[in-house]
C-alpha cells in the first residue's frame, strides 16, 4: 500500500478550504485528469460520491463515501473501484493571521497485483498534485474569474 501525505500553509479561511472540497463537481473544471465528478448522495454528515481519473493507461472511476466534519476534517473511505484499499482524509486548521493549514493524507493499493505495477505510480503522481491544485482553485475562486 502506498501513503501519500502533503501540507500548505494558505491564504483563505477554513471554511472556503471545506467547501472546495466538499465541491465534488466542479473537479473537473480543475483537476486536468479528473474526467467526470458526481454526487450520488450529500448529507450534512456525508457526501457519497464518484470520480473517474485519466491519465496515460489509467482510466478508472471509484466512489467513495466522505465523512464530514464541517469546516474541520473529510474522510474519505472506498465504496467501489479498482482498489482494495482508498482512504484519506483532508484536515483543515486555522492559522491566525495567515489562513488556514491543509493536511491530505491518501493511502491506497490497486485490487489487480499487475495493475498495481503500472497504475499505482500514475494515481500517486496525480494524487501529489491534489493539495496544489486546490490551492490554485481557491486563488482563481477568490478573484472571481
Amino acid at each position: 500500500m502506498r501513503e501519500l501525505k502533503r501540507s500548505a500553509l494558505v491564504g483563505f479561511p477554513v471554511a472556503s478550504m471545506y467547501e472546495l472540497i466538499n465541491d465534488i463537481e466542479a473537479y473537473p473544471l480543475f483537476l486536468p485528469w479528473c474526467t467526470e465528478a458526481s454526487v450520488q448522495s450529500r448529507s450534512a454528515q456525508e457526501i457519497v460520491a464518484r470520480v473517474g481519473v485519466r491519465r496515460g493507461a489509467l482510466n478508472a472511476h471509484f466512489t467513495t463515501r466522505n465523512s464530514l466534519e464541517p469546516d474541520r476534517r473529510v474522510r474519505m473511505q472506498l465504496v467501489s473501484g479498482p482498489f482494495k484499499t482508498l482512504e484519506g482524509e483532508w484536515l483543515l486548521a486555522p492559522v491566525e493571521n495567515l489562513g488556514c493549514r491543509v493536511d491530505l493524507t491518501l493511502r491506497f493499493a490497486f485490487a489487480n497485483r499487475l495493475t498495481a505495477m503500472v497504475m499505482e505510480p500514475l494515481f500517486e503522481g496525480m494524487a501529489a498534485q491534489l493539495v496544489d491544485a486546490f490551492v490554485t482553485r481557491a486563488k482563481v475562486v477568490a478573484s472571481g474569474l
